[in-house]
C-alpha cells in the first residue's frame, strides 16, 4: 500500500457526501418530491467549490505530495478523458444553478434545467467513480 497523498485523499473523501446529495437530487426532482432544490444546490456548489480549489491548487504548482504514483501510458490518458470530463460536468453545474434560479424566480419549469440534470448526473458519476476507483487502487490496493 503507497501512502496517499493528502490532498488526494481530502477529494477523495470530501466527494463521498456529494454523490449523496447529487443522487437525492436527482432522483427527489425526476418524482417532483420537496427538497431536491436544497440538496441539489449544496451538491452542486460543494462539488464546484471543490473541483476548482483543487483544480487551481494543481495550476499554481500545488503537488500531490507523497505521491509515488507513475502517470504514464494508460493513466495518462485516464486523467486526460478524467480532466475533460471535469470540465464538462462543471459547465453543467453551472447551468444547472442559473436554470435552477430562473426556475425560482419566474415560478415555472425550464425545460433546460431538466435536460442538463441526466448528463450532469450521469458524467458526475462517472468523473466520482473511475476517480475512487484510481485512488483505492494506487494508494489502498497498490
Amino acid at each position: 500500500m503507497t501512502d496517499a497523498p493528502f490532498m488526494s485523499t481530502f477529494v477523495a473523501l470530501a466527494l463521498i457526501p456529494v454523490a449523496f446529495l447529487f443522487t437525492h437530487a436527482y432522483v427527489s426532482g425526476r418524482r417532483h418530491l420537496a427538497h431536491h432544490t436544497l440538496t441539489g444546490t449544496i451538491g452542486v456548489v460543494w462539488d464546484l467549490g471543490l473541483s476548482i480549489f483543487y483544480m487551481l491548487y494543481r495550476l499554481f504548482g500545488g503537488h500531490v505530495e507523497g505521491s509515488s504514483l507513475e502517470v504514464e501510458g494508460a493513466l495518462i490518458a485516464y486523467f486526460a478523458v478524467h480532466g475533460i470530463i471535469a470540465i464538462v460536468v462543471i459547465g453543467l453545474e453551472i447551468s444547472m444553478l442559473v436554470t435552477g434560479l430562473a426556475q425560482m424566480r419566474r415560478k415555472k419549469d425550464i425545460g433546460l434545467h431538466r435536460k442538463l440534470s441526466t448528463p450532469l448526473y450521469i458524467l458526475w458519476f462517472a468523473a466520482f467513480v473511475s476517480g475512487e476507483a484510481v485512488y483505492i487502487g494506487y494508494y489502498i490496493l497498490g
